[in-house]
């Protein structure tokens, strides 16, 4: 499929949560909310930025986000991290970055957003140590995970109970772990605020433990999710129920909210992650375990989309 390009706009954000009704992002679109302005303190970023850097396109460091403490990495491949935020318990949820920072290809992976769903951190972790040419065609950002709190103990909502994947504006209905109103979470604050500011192509949020790549939507989103599929080896693809109403996730909030047209998609991890399987990744071994052929898949789709 090709798709015109599409500029990335200078963005500088403000958002705004009120309870019950929407939340508001200056230059990325509308979505629910009391108002409570999200700053850097109440989205969890502190300190101030180092050096310039740009999202995933050409803009200029006067747009980070005020409030993100970001600062330059020498390693093999990443070389730029972000906290963009902290959890209820003051854990620090960080962005890293590799690539090409003025590259018009954006992906971002997540690793975890369910703290008991091991898999996707440890696939984040073979992104970060994947080398990516500084001059590629295209950038990633990785997020280990949005929920350290639950990360750290392995339980699946955050510190206050709620279940970030129902936390978002797009069709937030109340329930018992959903959270008072939408974005009423600083994780789920941080992410919104995150993904508003660089405007992927791509989101892809890794979960488990049903073993499928969500195609919910259609369009230019399934056709992605089943591209993963096939590289990934994880099967099969097709529309993923939420064992309860769709309500409040991430994935339909940004590909509903997107200025450049992005979309985001579910990754289902199996339990078995850590068997070999096979895996369709040209290059890469044809058997590999779950984890690594998430991540080479990860890192050959971005590679591949319209440029």
């Amino acid at each position: 499929m090709v798709r015109t390009p599409v500029r990335r706009p200078l963005v500088r954000l403000t958002i705004t949560v009120v309870a019950g009704a929407a939340l508001t992002v200056s230059g990325g679109g509308s979505v629910s909310a009391r108002p409570v302005p999200v700053t850097a303190s109440s989205a969890g970023a502190v300190g101030v930025p180092l050096g310039s850097t740009s999202p995933g396109s050409a803009v200029p460091a006067k747009t980070l986000p005020t409030g993100y403490s970001c600062r330059s990495i020498v390693s093999t491949s990443v070389t730029y991290a972000c906290v963009i935020g902290l959890s209820v318990d003051g854990r620090a949820i960080v962005a890293e970055r590799q690539g090409n920072p003025k590259a018009t290809r954006v992906l971002v992976l997540i690793g975890q957003m369910h703290g008991e769903e091991w898999p996707g951190p440890k696939a984040v972790d073979v992104v970060r140590a994947t080398p990516v040419a500084p001059n590629a065609g295209f950038v990633i950002w990785t997020v280990r995970t949005m929920n350290p709190d639950g990360g750290a103990i392995g339980r699946r909502r955050n510190s206050h109970g709620v279940d970030l994947n129902g936390n978002f504006a797009n069709k937030f209905t109340r329930t018992p772990d959903s959270g008072p109103y939408a974005f009423s979470e600083p994780e789920s604050r941080a992410m919104a605020r995150f993904l508003t500011w660089v405007q992927p192509d791509l989101v892809i949020s890794l979960h488990g433990f049903s073993e499928a790549v969500d195609t919910t939507g259609g369009g230019n989103r399934a056709a992605l999710a089943r591209r993963f599929s096939a590289l990934s080896g994880i099967t099969p693809a097709h529309a993923v129920p939420c064992g309860r109403p769709c309500t409040g996730n991430m994935t339909d909030w940004y590909t509903a909210t997107s200025t450049v047209r992005g979309v985001a998609f579910t990754v289902e991890m199996p339990r078995s992650s850590l068997v070999r399987q096979r895996c369709g990744v040209a290059g890469r071994p044809a058997r590999a375990t779950p984890i690594q052929c998430t991540a080479w898949a990860a890192v050959r789709l971005v590679s591949q989309l319209p440029g």
